[in-house]
């Protein structure tokens, strides 16, 4: 009897883990829909999780840090991680292959939840203003990239 209540405690422990998970991720869908900038939604939408990083740091490392199942390469992360038609987008407005658009993309993706996740530890913390000018810099460079390799 003690091992069916044990384990009927960590399989609600497990459903509740993941409700809490379910729930991060729609707010902070939300959180970055409404503070992105539709004139530059590539940019504007990783400096918005990155603001989220700083106004819910516990939230963002929850987003971050939480058990991702099913995942054994970086395709696979940007295949669970990323709007299907981000890559579009991203390729239309920059005239460059969706190829090319899917592997800025995946880049900044990899760097912003590496920056995000030092930003959201630190004590006292990290400025925002030196946080975006980083993320800017590397953004510059996977561009740079993405249009050389396109020509």
């Amino acid at each position: 009897m003690t091992n069916l209540i044990a384990l009927l405690i960590i399989k609600l422990y497990k459903a509740f883990i993941q409700n809490v998970i379910e729930q991060v991720n729609r707010f902070i869908q939300k959180y970055v829909v409404s503070h992105i900038n539709k004139d530059d939604l590539f940019r504007s939408t990783g400096k918005s999780y990155i603001q989220f990083a700083q106004e819910e740091p516990h939230l963002f490392r929850i987003f971050i840090l939480h058990q991702r199942e099913g995942i054994s390469s970086l395709n696979d992360l940007y295949q669970s991680e990323a709007n299907p038609h981000t890559a579009e987008i991203i390729a239309k407005e920059l005239s460059i292959s969706v190829e090319r658009a899917k592997q800025l993309h995946l880049n900044m993706l990899i760097y912003t939840i590496g920056i995000g996740t030092i930003f959201s530890v630190t004590t006292p913390g990290i400025s925002t203003d030196e946080i975006y000018t980083q993320q800017e810099v590397a953004y510059e460079a996977f561009l740079k990239q993405a249009l050389e390799n396109e020509k």
